[in-house]
């Protein structure tokens, strides 16, 4: 759904090895507004899966080439 609806893609995704529960996610995202836009409007949908998506749980960085 972040593919074609947003056009987020998924590029990496892993867990620490000594923190299962500290994962880390590498995101194609056309812009910050994007992602933050998909975060606010799939809120229930991303906890139903067992994420968190309030700002407060989630650091993000912007990375460029």
């Amino acid at each position: 759904m972040r593919n074609s609806r947003y056009g987020i893609k998924c590029l990496y995704r892993g867990h620490e090895i000594d923190d299962p529960d500290t994962i880390h996610v590498v995101l194609f995202t056309p812009s910050i507004e994007t992602i933050q836009q998909h975060m606010q409007n799939d809120a229930e949908l991303i906890a139903q899966a067992g994420g968190d998506p309030t700002p407060e749980a989630n650091e993000m960085v912007i990375c460029s080439d």
